[in-house]
């Protein structure tokens, strides 16, 4: 496999793990990724996040264009603010460098499709970067699930909930903020997982003074009686654990974040077994290794996050934001 260049599009804290994450791949002998540049508004802090990150033999840029027409890079990392995500994209995008746009994919499913139309129309990779949907826990627990050791799954919890009201980007309406893009899209694609789409969905939030969504109570009914209750938070702490009911047991996972560890309860509620994820790097490895895996095999998709699922999260979390008269100021209201 040959050794594909990543650049990083911002300086955030989530840039730093994905910098920390090429790093230790390298380290562990891992050549399919290498960190070759990266970019912010201000060339002083990309030059200060490489120094901090010990990101040594990258470059750095003073803007987003700039490396995208360098020729320095094969796949951009899309780490900027959620309202930005489409704008810094498809400057990569128009040049033919693919990206790897961190969740969520973007504001809203409009944005989606404008962004993979920018890539179809310049043969680029555009994928969505949802660690989850890449990491080896994703499918032990969909093989659990079809291997019918609960029997027939019909009711789906999760909660993933953290104490971070204070960090301006899910605050700020016009960062596009709120609990749904950030912590919403991870407990839907769980639920998704284990019964595909729902037939009805219903939200009712609690807003902040300036309207973004700080907790969300989420109800999906699927075809069958299924249902899943889905509840995220930024104001308090959850114990982030999802499960699946089954009728003859049911299956929990520690942290629908960043699963480690399956449980799997017998008819008794007695353990049955408990499954450990691989030793990771960080959790983002799966998703740099697969990026690189499609680009050398020219794909325009992950087959761990086909577009047609980030098109329809995306769609479904407006919709759920509607429902509680959530708008972005990028959106306008109808």
């Amino acid at each position: 496999m040959a050794v594909i260049r990543i650049g990083i599009a911002g300086t955030g804290a989530i840039a730093a793990v994905m910098a920390r994450t090429l790093g230790m791949m390298k380290a562990s002998g891992d050549d399919c990724a290498v960190l070759a540049a990266i970019a912010s508004r201000d060339i002083a802090r990309a030059q200060a996040f490489i120094r901090d990150n010990g990101c040594d033999g990258a470059k750095a840029f003073g803007s987003y264009a700039e490396m995208a027409a360098s020729g320095a890079i094969d796949l951009a990392y899309i780490a900027v603010p959620n309202q930005a995500h489409l704008a810094v994209a498809t400057q990569f995008l128009s040049r033919g460098v693919s990206c790897l746009v961190e969740k969520p994919f973007c504001v809203n499913l409009g944005e989606a499709k404008n962004l993979y139309e920018c890539a179809d129309a310049h043969k680029a990779l555009a994928t969505e970067g949802i660690w989850t949907r890449y990491q080896p826990m994703r499918s032990m627990i969909a093989g659990a699930l079809k291997s019918g050791i609960i029997g027939d799954p019909m009711f789906v919890e999760a909660n993933l909930s953290y104490e971070i009201a204070s960090k301006e980007r899910l605050v700020r309406p016009d960062y596009a903020g709120g609990a749904m893009l950030d912590l919403g899209v991870y407990v839907l694609n769980f639920a998704i997982m284990a019964f595909g789409h729902p037939q009805d969905a219903e939200c009712k939030c609690v807003k902040n003074a300036s309207g973004c969504d700080m907790t969300d109570c989420i109800s999906l009914s699927f075809d069958g009686g299924r249902m899943a209750s889905l509840n995220v938070s930024a104001m308090c702490l959850g114990h982030r654990e999802g499960a699946v009911f089954g009728r003859r047991g049911y299956l929990t996972v520690d942290n629908v974040n960043n699963p480690q560890i399956l449980r799997i309860y017998g008819p008794k509620y007695e353990l049955v077994e408990e499954r450990r994820a691989p030793a990771q790097l960080t959790g983002f490895e799966y998703e740099v290794r697969e990026a690189a895996r499609a680009l050398e095999e020219g794909r325009s998709e992950c087959p761990s996050m086909p577009r047609d699922e980030t098109l329809y999260v995306q769609g479904l979390m407006d919709s759920l934001r509607a429902q509680c008269g959530v708008v972005f100021p990028m959106e306008g209201r109808k």
